[in-house]
């Protein structure tokens, strides 16, 4: 029997899951201010437009040469997917009426979120940090032509991450009535 708590949870999995690998493979986790500016993401980038157009070599460069805690942002997130694409074969299962899967849901997902929060708190604590102290991230880059890019500033590739760990816990908070009684009562017919 499907009850409402099943797809409440499915729903805000797959939306997290969306926004989740959105957030990953857009180049805004770190934005410069101004129109045309770069956008510089985990795994991808944008090296901006017009006088305001980073050089391909700079550009390509810092892509090759992340900071540690940007490193661990990106395993942090790519250990969330998998998570977040187990949680949804959970999901999938607990369409099954054998299937006993409320509880590896619950687990799974609460991992996930886990995973994703960390991503969250390493990168926009580092980033804030960084930035504030002016120490080893290239805060400034430079353009064509020889403007400084300053103004560094957590973009929208980091909010989507914060809004898909929201709807991960939401996600997480519906997976915890999958393990309701139904789960434990059919163990004694």
């Amino acid at each position: 029997m499907v009850r409402k708590s099943h797809c409440g949870y499915g729903f805000f999995l797959i939306i997290a899951l969306l926004l989740t690998l959105a957030s990953v493979f857009t180049p805004g986790w770190r934005s410069y201010k101004g129109n045309g500016a770069p956008d510089i993401g985990l795994i991808s980038r944008y090296c901006g437009n017009g006088v305001r157009e980073v050089n391909q070599y700079d550009c390509k460069a810092y892509g090759r040469f992340q900071l540690p805690f940007e490193k661990a942002t990106l395993a942090f997130m790519i250990i969330a997917i998998i998570l977040e694409i187990v949680s949804l074969g959970c999901f999938v299962g607990l369409f099954s009426p054998r299937a006993r899967l409320g509880m590896p849901a619950f687990s799974v997902t609460g991992l996930a979120f886990l995973s994703l929060f960390a991503a969250i708190l390493v990168y926009g604590v580092r980033m804030q940090y960084k930035t504030s102290h002016n120490l080893t991230i290239p805060v400034y880059l430079q353009s064509t032509s020889y403007e400084l890019l300053a103004n560094v500033y957590l973009g929208y590739s980091y909010w989507i991450a914060v809004v898909a760990a929201i709807f991960l816990l939401i996600s997480c908070s519906l997976s915890g009535t999958l393990i309701g009684p139904s789960e434990n009562t059919e163990h004694l017919h």
